[in-house]
């Protein structure tokens, strides 16, 4: 950003009109990506419990998120979509990779403390939030074997096997017409759309079901008044998933996708509400 602020008209970039294809609607445009745009907290939101279980009290996580998440967020987006847009008038041509814009950059002091600090960005990112969650799960499946530092690495090695590919394209060892931004946006929307029924379950189980009330001790307890496979929520869940599988393959409802955490929230939360009122 200060690079690119002394050499762009900031009040021209903002005013440039949106960019997208002629046939699609601006109302369905935006609202697929306020899809893709939440499915990238959908993992957070859903595993927020992990970090709020540490403050003393319910205040301080409500301020923490709000001010922490919010603010956050709309100050990286503002950056990137600025920094896109000014690409264009820079080096003739739009850019949405940081590290491909910064490969433009002329100042190889510059360059060397960007790398540096986009280094650290992702260190501190994925040390402090995407790591988390993942590590958890398989210390709680095999506790004895697996140890907190056996699942982050167990983590990283899954999330270098899964985005390979990706890597040999980077280093010119394979080639793929597919953008960036076209894995990005079907990556978001598509794991949201799984996310999503997982979500409004949680929400009806918790404010609706049992009214805020939670019985600790036995949800740690076999035999005790929880069930230890909830059946209700596995089929409320299943259920918008093979929808949106149904969709993908045969291009039928594909707003069902396109929306799919909406969607897939509302429709797991009255599928779970009607089972468990039954």
């Amino acid at each position: 950003m200060l690079w690119a602020l002394p050499q762009i008209n900031l009040s021209e970039v903002l005013a440039t009109p949106a960019s997208r294809p002629k046939e699609d609607l601006s109302l369905p445009y935006l609202l697929a990506g306020v899809t893709a745009m939440v499915g990238f907290w959908a993992t957070l939101s859903l595993n927020i419990p992990d970090f709020s279980r540490y403050v003393k009290s319910q205040k301080d996580q409500i301020v923490g998120q709000v001010v922490g998440l919010p603010l956050t967020m709309l100050f990286f987006a503002s950056l990137g979509v600025i920094l896109t847009s000014a690409s264009t008038v820079l080096v003739g041509e739009t850019i949405t990779d940081p590290i491909n814009l910064i490969g433009k950059v002329g100042n190889p002091t510059v360059v060397a403390i960007a790398m540096v600090l986009i280094i650290i960005a992702t260190l501190s990112t994925n040390s402090a939030a995407n790591i988390v969650s993942p590590t958890n799960d398989f210390q709680n499946l095999a506790p004895k074997f697996i140890s907190e530092k056996r699942g982050v690495l167990l983590s990283g090695l899954i999330a270098l096997l899964m985005m390979s590919w990706e890597l040999l394209k980077k280093m010119h060892w394979v080639d793929s017409d597919v953008s960036v931004e076209a894995i990005y946006s079907n990556w978001l929307m598509g794991y949201s759309s799984l996310l999503g029924p997982i979500a409004g379950i949680m929400i009806v189980d918790y404010f609706v079901i049992n009214k805020q009330q939670l019985d600790l001790v036995s949800l740690y307890q076999r035999g005790g008044r929880y069930a230890d496979v909830n059946y209700q929520g596995m089929a409320a869940f299943l259920i918008p998933v093979a929808l949106t599988i149904f969709t993908l393959t045969t291009g039928y409802l594909n707003w069902f996708y396109d929306y799919g955490w909406f969607t897939g929230s509302i429709l797991g939360a009255t599928l779970y509400y009607c089972f468990k009122r039954q």
